[in-house]
């Protein structure tokens, strides 16, 4: 996967209201691109799986200041949304 989309950091280290949205914020340039070019790995991300490219998006996210789950829990929703938007053409 390519690494050009930067990842913001959260606000605090800390919890804090409103974290997971910033952590799907912070995500969703990345997980768009990987969209475009591996839809297998949106399809994984819907039923909870990561694949290698998720999981280096998961880790990036991870060294920018997100825990992992926060970072999977966002790349799964952001998959949803993503499939969810593409159905909406059609209808």
């Amino acid at each position: 996967m390519e690494e050009s989309q930067a990842i913001s950091r959260p606000q605090r280290a800390s919890d804090y209201p409103g974290r997971q949205m910033d952590c799907i914020a912070a995500l969703r340039p990345a997980v768009s691109d990987l969209a475009a070019t591996s839809q297998e790995s949106i399809v994984a991300a819907m039923g909870g799986e990561l694949t290698d490219d998720l999981l280096a998006l998961a880790r990036r996210a991870e060294a920018a200041g997100w825990t992992f789950e926060e970072a999977s829990a966002a790349i799964e929703e952001l998959a949803r949304e993503y499939e969810g938007a593409k159905g909406t053409i059609f209808d």
